[in-house]
C-alpha cells in the first residue's frame, strides 16, 4: 500500500503537439497555468520519465496538476477508438449542458451530446488531443 503524503494523483502528458495541447488545456478548457518548468535530460533520463530533456507545463485542474510535455521528438498522436492506456480525464461540473454549449461554440468536439448515467444526472465526452477523451460529468441533483 502506498503511504501518500499528497491525497490527489498528478496525471503527465506526453504531447505529440504540444501547441494543440496548450491550447486546449489552457485556451478552450481553461485550465490555469501554475508552472513552466525545464525538466533536464539526467532526471528525465536517470527517473525514466523520457529519452531526453523536455518541457513541463503544469495545469492546475481542482486538486490535480495536468502536466503536458514538450520533447524534441514527440511520438505520433494517438486516435479516440478504443485502446489500451489512458482513455479519459474525468472533470465534475456544476452545469454539464452550459458547459458542453460553451465549449461547443469555442470549437471543442464531443462525441455525443450528454446522457445520463446511474450515477450521474448527465456525462459526456469531449476529443482531447493524443487521444484522450474529456469526460464531463454533473452528480444527480441531492434530494430535498
Amino acid at each position: 500500500m502506498l503511504n501518500m503524503k499528497h491525497p490527489t494523483v498528478d496525471l503527465g502528458l506526453v504531447c505529440s503537439n504540444f501547441d494543440e495541447a496548450f491550447h486546449f488545456y489552457h485556451d478552450l478548457l481553461g485550465l490555469e497555468m501554475v508552472l513552466d518548468i525545464n525538466i533536464p535530460e539526467s532526471t528525465a533520463t536517470g527517473a525514466g520519465l523520457a529519452p531526453s530533456g523536455f518541457r513541463q507545463v503544469r495545469f492546475q485542474a481542482g486538486n490535480t496538476l495536468i502536466k503536458i510535455m514538450e520533447i524534441e521528438s514527440p511520438p505520433p498522436a494517438r486516435g479516440h477508438e478504443f485502446q489500451a492506456g489512458v482513455r479519459w480525464l474525468t472533470f465534475i461540473l456544476e452545469d454539464v449542458p452550459a458547459t458542453v454549449a460553451r465549449l461547443e461554440a469555442n470549437g471543442v468536439e464531443f462525441i455525443a451530446p450528454p446522457v445520463s448515467a446511474p450515477d450521474a444526472k448527465h456525462v459526456t465526452c469531449a476529443k482531447g488531443p493524443d487521444g484522450i477523451l474529456i469526460e464531463l460529468v454533473q452528480l444527480p441533483d441531492e434530494a430535498s
